[in-house]
């Protein structure tokens, strides 16, 4: 499918079951415009974008879905010329100068995900690299994709990091082509990337423990959450919802026995 078409598909207007009715209001949104298996493909069938549709559905509302990239995405919730940006984790910097997260207390409120994720360090195999859970040992660079809140924690962990790229399979590429010493990618997609090209599967190993696990939300606007404090409640409620329900868990089980990442070419 070309770009240009995925764009379309993906630009989509998620209207509520009651068809011609008047949606209660209308959410504009973004997200990145480069598929994250499982749950965001530029076909429009990832996980997040069914579950989002059901969120729609669920409050007869319509959610505008505008794949974008993820720091022009970012740049335009911070402003308010967007409502909302999905998926977003946690960071104090980001509830402060990006947007509002539903929150529990003065930590977020992992109910309300619309999913947890998880980073992994992998390493060709046999290399030497080390992480037991508390201290990570790498002679050299780490290579992680740009934007993404792994490259802060890498850095904080005082590792020598590598973000010029946002491409997963690229990074990759680069334990192989002895561009980085290993790599720290979301673990579902270099999982999936690794079992999709054999090549690289054979040289490449994922250490354990995962270097950090997390939840990742919907977060609205500033501007949107105090214009619509309700409103916003509202779709933070039906995501935890929804996400407990069967129709919601039947799409995950039969997508990840029907998809993988290499499928979406």
């Amino acid at each position: 499918m070309r770009a240009s078409v995925r764009s379309l598909l993906c630009a989509v207007l998620l209207l509520p079951a009651t068809g011609s009715a008047t949606p209660a209001f209308t959410l504009h949104s973004c997200f990145e415009n480069s598929d994250s298996y499982p749950w965001l493909l530029q076909s429009g069938e990832g996980i997040v974008q069914y579950h989002l549709k059901l969120v729609a559905e669920r409050l007869g509302i319509e959610i505008l879905m505008t794949p974008l990239p993820w720091k022009r995405c970012l740049s335009l919730v911070s402003s308010g010329q967007m409502d909302a940006a999905f998926k977003m984790s946690y960071s104090a910097e980001r509830a402060s100068k990006i947007g509002s997260y539903p929150m529990r207390g003065d930590k977020p409120d992992p109910d309300k995900r619309l999913l947890i994720e998880s980073y992994s360090l992998y390493q060709l195999k046999g290399g030497k690299s080390q992480w037991d859970g508390t201290t990570l040992r790498v002679k050299g660079i780490v290579a992680a994709q740009s934007g993404f809140s792994i490259v802060e924690f890498l850095q904080g962990a005082g590792v020598e990091v590598d973000d010029s790229s946002r491409d997963p399979l690229i990074i990759l590429k680069k334990l192989v082509m002895d561009r980085a010493t290993a790599t720290a990618l979301q673990t579902e997609v270099a999982d999936s990337l690794l079992a999709a090209h054999p090549d690289l599967q054979g040289q490449i190993e994922r250490l354990a423990p995962v270097l950090v696990e997390k939840p990742y939300y919907l977060v609205f606007s500033h501007a949107f959450r105090q214009s619509h404090p309700h409103e916003s409640q509202q779709v933070w409620d039906a995501i935890e919802a929804v996400r407990n329900s069967p129709a919601y868990q039947h799409y995950v089980a039969t997508f990840r026995q029907t998809h993988r990442v290499g499928d979406q070419g």
